[in-house]
């Protein structure tokens, strides 16, 4: 094994900037620390020193020596320690280092002086050694100093070099001799250059014991150093070690082989092996019981061989029996040649989550069959009541057009509104469970708006004339004569918020706007609708727009309805692009607005279209036309027969899919009512029939109670031309037919067999 740590090189161990940074800034704070808390010692040295010069000099030389030399050191540990300190402290070390440099040369010349003015007093008898030895004083006090802050203490020590000479020279000008420079004492020479060696000799074993000691620190800093990153690696490793045991995945520790070196305590909990147990034994062999297929499992192997990582999803067997699985995440450790030393694996067991993941499938797919199942059932439930319901509208409406009286009449118009709302109510149900199931399709035509409004308004004016309101049309002048969109959806949305304003709304007036606007440079057309009605409160507003939601339960019972027609507006309108809103203070109506993206239009294309219509229209119904009728029930072919029976038509009845092909079979007719569910053969499976044989081809309507848009397009996809919804209103089966004989309904299959 290699060691844990690594020494630093040679290069490592050269101080960086910020550490040579921090050493100076040490190293100033020492040197302010010393020369202020040494200023007592050298006050009783200047004391005795110039009490010696009392003697010599006299009183005054003595007190204006001493003046001096305390004002010189004073001012030096003032500023020292009073600003070189704080500008240390603060970073700024060029700055003091030249402010002590200053005051250093200060207190030096203080000294000067000082020692001048002893010499020069006494004159001729003045003794150069006094000279030495007091400057040699303070050149040993300086050469303290040197290791801290060598610039002050080259300052000091070369003025106290250079006085002496100079001090001859000025006094050898002033007797005009050299007599001054002249030391005849042996005594006093050697006293000299004693003081000379010592003072070498001092400022040498200062130099060395300050290396020493910085060598030591340095020293001792590292080993604190060592210590501390020891110490931390300890801690890392502790902390590690109980992460890796404590850990809730299992971790494993294996060599080569696959042998296991170590387990955690996750790993016990997880298999049931001990860690006795699993040391030195084989994973695959410990972990897949007597299962053979997880035996022969060889992927985790292969990368193991190839020293490469693996992460998956793999089987292992517990010391009980169970199977349970595991996410596992497995890497090598490699050493510096990378070349695997041992692998580390950690297993996370991922049972619960693996049945969670089942059952949401078995869930996904139960929900995913109810889907289908209530998509059948609102389509059979689609057939079977508006097969009995096209009986009554088309009675109801059969009955109207008999002489009646007024009390009749008034019973007819209840039966043919109730028809009417009731199929309104299976029409809301059926859009509903196509817009949940993301299947709506838009049928974008080109429309006059204000026709398409003003009709809508048309259909239900009755209704609110009967209640006594008026309905107002205020249509912009920059509305377009014709755009594309889907009329259809546009007529749909506009009379659910038309018939809910007349609905709550029992007098007043009901106003209806029609414009255009631009949204995010889109052009969009947009219907308000405002009425005088009962309103709606303010934390009820969002409410509304939700599945079989009123306002309030007092809502339903006095006005009925189910609470979809909101709903399937918004829905409506988010497919298409646009927007819902409204606005509704409760006793003082409602406004609803609504916005539709649409594409522009040319005007000659709608003039076009209306002229082709008209003339078809004019021209009604040419005689000689022969339709079939393909209907099981029995009350739909009595309707469509009253419905037919005055027009100037060839009319033929089939009761099922297999008359139908044999009547088309022996006497091909222009047109054929095919229903969608009938006995022995659907109206699908009789249409593909007739398609596959030679020879001329009917064109094909649907008449299918189913209103999905897949039932439809399944009507296509067999070959019919086109399809009409039950229940069918006779006015609706006449234009269909006069709009077919004025050929805007082609018959696509007659056209690709020619």
């Amino acid at each position: 094994m290699k060691d844990l740590y690594q020494y630093p090189s040679f290069e490592q161990q050269r101080p960086s900037p910020q550490k040579d940074v921090r050493a100076q800034r040490k190293l100033l704070l020492e040197y302010v620390s010393e020369r202020v808390g040494r200023l007592p010692s050298r006050f009783w040295l200047f004391t005795f020193g110039c009490g010696i010069g009392y003697f010599a000099a006299g009183f005054q030389p003595a007190l204006l020596s001493y003046i001096i030399l305390l004002s010189g050191d004073a001012l030096d540990c003032f500023v020292l320690r009073r600003y070189v300190r704080r500008l240390t402290l603060v970073g700024q070390l060029k700055l003091a280092h030249r402010l002590s440099l200053v005051t250093s040369a200060i207190q030096g010349l203080s000294m000067v002086l000082g020692v001048a003015v002893y010499y020069f007093s006494v004159g001729e008898q003045a003794d150069i050694l006094f000279v030495v030895g007091a400057l040699g004083l303070g050149a040993v006090n300086a050469s303290i100093a040197l290791p801290k802050n060598p610039i002050a203490a080259v300052t000091r020590l070369s003025l106290y070099l250079i006085a002496p000479p100079l001090y001859a020279a000025v006094q050898a000008v002033q007797l005009q001799s050299w007599q001054p420079f002249m030391m005849t004492d042996t005594g006093g020479v050697m006293l000299v250059f004693c003081i000379l060696y010592m003072l070498a000799a001092v400022t040498k074993s200062g130099l060395d014991n300050f290396r020493f000691s910085q060598d030591l620190q340095r020293k001792q800093a590292e080993l604190n150093r060592a210590n501390a990153r020891m110490d931390m690696h300890q801690t890392e490793l502790r902390q590690l070690s109980l992460v890796a045991r404590k850990a809730n995945d299992s971790v494993i520790i294996s060599d080569q082989d696959r042998r296991i070196l170590w387990v955690n305590d996750s790993f016990t909990k997880s298999t049931g092996f001990s860690f006795e147990q699993a040391k030195g034994a084989l994973i695959w062999d410990l972990l897949t019981g007597d299962d053979m297929e997880l035996k022969a499992t060889k992927t985790i192997d292969l990368a193991v061989e190839a020293g490469q990582p693996f992460r998956g999803e793999v089987q292992n067997v517990t010391k009980d029996g169970h199977t349970i699985w595991l996410d596992v995440n497995l890497f090598p450790i490699k050493d510096d040649d990378g070349n695997p030393e041992f692998f580390v694996s950690i297993e996370r067991d991922i049972t619960k989550a693996k049945e969670l993941v089942w059952e949401m499938a078995e869930a996904r797919k139960a929900a995913e069959e109810g889907a289908r199942a209530k998509s059948e059932f609102l389509a059979n439930m689609s057939h079977e009541i508006r097969t009995p319901l096209s009986g009554v509208i088309g009675m109801a409406d059969l009955l109207a057009e008999t002489e009646q009286t007024d009390e009749q009449k008034r019973y007819t118009d209840t039966i043919r509104g109730s028809s009417m709302s009731l199929i309104a109510i299976i029409n809301d149900i059926l859009d509903l469970s196509k817009l949940d199931a993301g299947r709506m399709e838009l049928h974008p035509v080109d429309f006059n708006p204000r026709t398409c409004i003003q009709e809508t308004i048309d259909l239900l004016g009755p209704t609110a004339t009967s209640k006594g309101l008026d309905i107002n049309l205020y249509v912009e002048p920059s509305t377009p004569e014709a755009l594309n969109a889907d009329d259809g959806r546009i007529r749909q949305v506009v009379t659910n918020m038309l018939g809910n304003a007349i609905k709550f709304t029992d007098e007043g007036r009901i106003d209806v706007r029609l414009g255009t606007a631009l949204y995010r440079d889109e052009p969009r057309l947009y219907c308000e609708i405002s009425d005088t009605g009962i309103g709606i409160s303010e934390e009820k507003l969002e409410r509304i727009f939700e599945h079989f939601t009123q306002a309030e339960a007092a809502t339903t019972r006095k006005f009925g309805g189910t609470g979809l027609g909101l709903s399937i507006s918004r829905h409506i309108v988010k497919v298409m692009g646009g927007d819902i809103s409204v606005v509704s203070n409760v006793g003082h109506g409602s406004t609803f607005r609504v916005t539709f993206p649409y594409a522009p239009v040319e005007v000659e294309q709608m003039v076009a279209l209306k002229s082709r219509l008209a003339e078809s229209k004019a021209a009604e119904l040419q005689p000689g036309l022969k339709v079939l009728i393909a209907e099981d029930n029995k009350t739909n072919r009595f309707l469509l027969k009253k419905y037919l029976q005055d027009l100037p038509l060839e009319l033929r009845f089939a009761v099922d899919g297999v008359e139908a092909v044999q009547m088309v079979a022996e006497d091909v007719p222009d047109l054929v009512f095919m229903d969608m569910s009938m006995p022995r053969m659907s109206g699908l499976e009789a249409t593909r029939k007739i398609r596959a044989s030679s020879g001329p081809q009917p064109a094909i309507v649907a008449l299918t109670a189913h209103a999905f848009d897949t039932e439809m397009q399944a009507c296509l996809d067999a070959g019919m031309d086109d399809f009409l919804t039950k229940p069918i209103r006779k006015i609706t089966l006449i234009e269909w037919l006069i709009r077919f004989q004025g050929g805007l309904i082609s018959n696509s299959s007659n056209t690709e067999t020619s």
